[in-house]
Formats: structure tokens, sequence, C-alpha cells
């Protein structure tokens, strides 16, 4: 059979990371691995390419349709499966992706045949044999109708093949992250350990956390041929004797890359020794949820870190030169002092790239507000990007609300300090792309300040 799978272009309402960063769609790798002999898969990535949606479909005449996306995705992806349906009646149209693995009940549409609720990289290939007429429908996948409730969804597996990359082979020099150009990706866990509130990662996997051998991993990456690698598990440094065997089988098979992982801070601050050893081996970038810098804060979070720890975990970073992106949750309480303490807090901690995010209650997890307090509409899914603001201010207006992200971003990102760090560290053509890519940022917070003020 013929498959078409596509990974979409976020909307133009939603403000984030898509202007500074552009990596590949490792999910659609992992399930074009799964195949079977007789299929052919293309893998189109919509942020990249130029022509329409609909001329694709045309083109390839594909028997099945596959898209997977995040929750800002969801409003795209029906209208795919219903642009398909239109050009090609029979095409059948598969679903999935974490935000469908979650909220199945977002995507119930009669233009999409399936939906991919549970373990996705072990049921892919039945699925596709189903189809095509030998086989049963593999549990964990939902037909028009099926729910959560009316549904028994399979244990957890989380084993995955080896990501097809060469189905992507004619994108893969434009993929990058901020200042990394020519990034690969790899998974190396699944889930998160630990229990903070606001975390939509561990609803995923319903708080169940499983990492892959040590071997598997490195020989994965040995079949990788970009060096600057970023491992997108939720928490990557969290087991000490995994990292350990990690690294020495880094340097056993003299495997010299580039690493830009997740990492919390305790983690950081209590193991200089590890995080110097990580650092030998090619560490060069953690992106550390800091959250807050309000103890009482960081309790409602549950995250079990406190204020005075950054100050180890910094301490740590800066020692063995590891640059951190520290993502910051910003309550609706806050007012204009809340805004300067903290970015006063953060160049105190020498921070120097940031992702201010306004706390956003996604859903299923444990942060809610009242209906009266959410200002965004729960079915205009591209704005729930945590960035847009979607509970309302108690301090000050939306409009003011978001004059003081974008002015706490400017007073980070671009103070003379810093804006010598950029050019005395990263490539001039990386430096120009993450310029531009904050500008695209910037307008788009302007553009919000002024709708906000319309309905202020």
């Amino acid at each position: 059979m013929k498959i078409l799978m596509i990974r979409p272009k976020p909307s133009s309402e939603t403000i984030g990371l898509q202007h500074l960063m552009i990596v590949e769609p490792l999910e659609l790798e992992i399930l074009s691995a799964l195949k079977r002999p007789v299929d052919e898969v293309v893998i189109v990535d919509m942020i990249l390419e130029k022509n329409s949606f609909e001329s694709f479909v045309i083109l390839h005449k594909p028997d099945i349709l596959c898209i997977t996306g995040y929750i800002t995705n969801v409003s795209t992806i029906i209208l795919f499966c219903q642009k398909a349906k239109k050009i090609s009646p029979n095409i059948i149209n598969i679903v999935g992706g974490v935000h469908c693995e979650v909220c199945p009940e977002d995507f119930e549409n009669e233009a999409i045949d399936y939906r991919v609720v549970r373990n996705a990289a072990i049921i892919f290939t039945d699925l596709l044999c189903h189809i095509a007429g030998s086989g049963n429908l593999p549990k964990g996948v939902f037909r028009q109708g099926d729910t959560l409730e009316n549904t028994t969804l399979p244990a957890f597996d989380f084993r995955i093949p080896f990501a097809d990359r060469s189905s992507v082979a004619k994108y893969r020099n434009k993929y990058f992250y901020i200042f990394q150009n020519k990034v690969a990706l790899i998974k190396t866990s699944f889930g998160c350990p630990y229990q903070c509130s606001f975390c939509f990662c561990r609803v995923i996997t319903s708080g169940k956390f499983y990492q892959r051998p040590v071997n598997e991993v490195i020989e994965e990456l040995e079949q990788i041929s970009e060096k600057e690698i970023y491992i997108v598990d939720d928490d990557f440094l969290f087991d000490k004797q995994w990292l350990q065997e990690f690294i020495y089988e880094l340097k056993n098979r003299n495997i010299l890359k580039h690493f830009l992982v997740y990492g919390r801070a305790d983690f950081i601050a209590k193991n200089p020794e590890m995080m110097h050893d990580l650092a030998a081996i090619g560490l060069r970038t953690v992106i550390v949820g800091f959250e807050s810098f309000s103890d009482k804060e960081l309790d409602l979070y549950n995250k079990k870190t406190s204020v005075e720890m950054y100050k180890g975990t910094m301490a740590v970073i800066h020692n063995e030169k590891i640059d951190v992106f520290a993502t910051i949750i910003i309550p609706p309480d806050y007012d204009k002092n809340d805004f300067k303490e903290m970015v006063r807090v953060i160049k105190k901690l020498g921070i120097h790239f940031v992702n201010l995010q306004p706390l956003t209650p996604l859903p299923k997890t444990e942060v809610s507000f009242p209906d009266d307090q959410i200002i965004v509409d729960k079915h205009n899914y591209e704005k729930w990007d945590l960035a847009h603001i979607t509970v309302r201010p108690t301090k000050l207006s939306v409009p003011d609300f978001y004059r003081e992200i974008l002015k706490a971003y400017d007073s980070i990102l671009y103070s003379p300090k810093v804006i010598w760090k950029y050019l005395t560290t990263y490539r001039p053509i990386m430096l120009f792309k993450m310029l531009m890519g904050g500008y695209r940022v910037a307008k788009q917070y302007k553009s919000r300040i002024k709708e906000a003020e319309k309905y202020a």
C-alpha cells in the first residue's frame, strides 16, 4: 500500500519555537521503520514544504494517510483528513501522536478512520495488515465511536525500532535547534519519574517511566551521521548507573557527538562529577525546568526543588561551560514587580536563554482553573501553546501581561553581555536564524497585545 505520512505545520496563530527550531519528525520515522515489504512510505514535512497539502495527496495518490501532532495541531490534522477524503473518498486516515494518546476524543471525526491511542510503535504493522484485510484490529487503536470509557487499552509497551532516518533524507540538512545546526533526534526513555502537577508528559505514560537498554541506544547512535544530537527524553539526567554505562560505551566505541538534553536542576546540583563526565563526552546544552524562583510556587507545582538549590545548579553549569536553556512558568497572579524580580534573579544566576511560559492548564494534568477564568476557548487548539495567556491575569490586564513577558525576553536575551556572547560563540548563520526567529516571536506577541487591547 502507498502510505503518505504528514508532519503538519503549526498554525500562524501558534506562538512558539517553530521560529527558533525545526527538528526531524522522529515519530513518523519510527512508523516508517514498521512498514511491511509491500508498503511504500513517503514522509512530507509541511513545516519545510511550500506546496499545499492537497498537492501531495494528488501527487502520491496514497491508500493511507498518517498524521501525528500536538495539541496545537488538532484543527489542522482534522482539516487535512477532511481534505484528503474529498480528494480520495476511499483513503484511510490514521491519526496519532501524544495528544491523540491522551485526548482521543478531540479527534472523533467522520473523516478520521483510526486513532492510535496506545503503543503505536508496537501495533502499527498489525494495523496495516488489518487495513489490508489480513488481521484483527490491534488493541490500542480506536475506530469511530470508540472512547476511553467504552474501550479497554492494552498495557504500555515502550519498545521502539530504530528510526528510518532515510525517509526524510531530503530534509535532514535543514533541521536545527536554536544554535545547533543539522540536529538529529533520539529517544532513550519514555515518561518521567517525577510528579510535577503541571506536566503533560507524565500524563502521556500514566506516570510510568521506562529506559531503553544502553546498548540499544548506543547502537542507534552509531547509525546517526549528524554530530549534533538532541535527546528528546522528558528527563535524561535521572539514573546515574544508566548514565555511567552510557558514558563508558561512548568512550569505548569512540562515538563523538554533541548532546542537548533535558535535565532537572536538583540532579545537576547534586552530581557535579557526573556532569563533568557528561561534559567530557559531549554534553553541550541542558534544558532545565527551573519553573519558578519562589519556593511557595515550586511547592505548588510539586517540583521538589528549591530556589537556594539553583545557585548550585548554575555553579555546576558554569564550571563545565555547559549552555542552559531555562523554562520558567509565569502564574496569572504576577504583577510588574514579580516580573522585575524574576528577571533580576535570572540575570544574577547567569541564565542567558529562557522560555517564559504562562501557566497553562493542559488537559488531564493536575492544574485547573474555573471556566470563568479561562480566556482561550479549549477548542481553539492552536493557542494552547504554552505561550498564549489562557488564564485571566488577576493583577494585570491581558495586554500588560503580554507586555511584561515581551519586556522580560528583551531584557534577558538581548542585554549587551548576552549579545557579546552570541557574537563570540556562535556561527553567524545560526545567530542570524536565532535573531530572525526571535523577531518573529516578538512580532507575534505584539500582535496578541493589539488583539487583546481590542477586547480589553
